[in-house]
């Protein structure tokens, strides 16, 4: 993501975007869970029948920092003349175009990633499913830093050329494009300590309150194949072979523990 970053602060955008899109795998795993609860595993079915994937709004995620990477550096901006109001207005308009999107979360880790399984499989009661990347365009990788970043004049600057833009009639200008895209960086940054996970994620516009299913084949993704966790029920193992061999995509592989290596898989 270095690479990414040094493209956009020397603003060559569409140069960071390439790069980004070629740094996408072709391939992307979701882990998911499965408990006693069935109707909730259904849902969980039906949504998978229905080649479609839960999307989650920033409160229901794992992680009490997410979209908190960057802060508004309230004493700089003080130090610069902002008043207490503007700030207020800032902190809000920042807080509101975070809450907007909902998040699928994909990893690029390996299928025999142990620490995956056990977070979100239910220890391995679940399921993980590969996905095919058809288009790479809306899929970015997350960049994992050791610190958050307060920011100042990044977020002035933006607020400055947003007002221009809106006063002048415009629909966009280069200056607003740019600022946008460093301010996005914080919907696709997490602490270093999630690094193991490799995530990539798609963000989409939040319509419910706690998420809601999108098509799959609208995110650029296409159901490849999906693995049944070494503890999932046989009930949910057929139920999850019959929706697979709908999608025409064959039968389910299931995970097993290996004689001398540390895999859960083999093909």
């Amino acid at each position: 993501m270095n690479k990414y970053l040094s493209l956009l602060y020397d603003r060559k955008i569409k140069e960071a975007e390439s790069y980004r899109k070629s740094m996408v795998p072709c391939k992307l795993l979701k882990f998911v869970s499965l408990t006693d609860d069935v109707k909730m595993n259904n849902n969980k079915f039906t949504t998978l029948k229905k080649e479609q994937a839960w999307f989650s709004s920033v409160e229901m995620l794992n992680d009490p920092y997410e979209f908190k990477f960057m802060f508004i550096d309230e004493d700089k901006l003080k130090q610069h003349g902002y008043t207490n109001e503007i700030i207020c207005k800032f902190n809000e308009f920042f807080s509101n175009n975070i809450n907007q999107w909902s998040v699928l979360s994909l990893s690029a880790a390996s299928i025999d990633c142990l620490p995956m399984w056990a977070y979100y499989t239910n220890n391995f009661r679940g399921f993980c499913i590969e996905y095919e990347v058809q288009r790479p365009d809306a899929i970015f990788a997350i960049a994992y830093e050791p610190k958050r970043i307060p920011i100042a004049s990044i977020f002035a600057n933006f607020f400055n050329e947003f007002k221009k833009m809106i006063d002048h009639g415009e629909e966009t200008n280069p200056e607003v494009e740019f600022y946008s895209t460093i301010l996005r960086c914080q919907l696709h940054s997490k602490h270093n300590s999630w690094k193991h996970e490799n995530e990539f994620r798609i963000l989409y516009p939040l319509i419910e309150k706690y998420g809601q299913n999108v098509n799959i084949k609208d995110v650029g993704l296409k159901t490849n194949r999906i693995i049944a966790g070494l503890n999932c029920a046989t009930e949910n193992k057929i139920i999850l072979n019959e929706i697979l061999n709908s999608l025409g995509c064959g039968n389910i592989l299931e995970s097993k523990i290996s004689g001398k290596d540390y895999t859960v898989f083999s093909e």
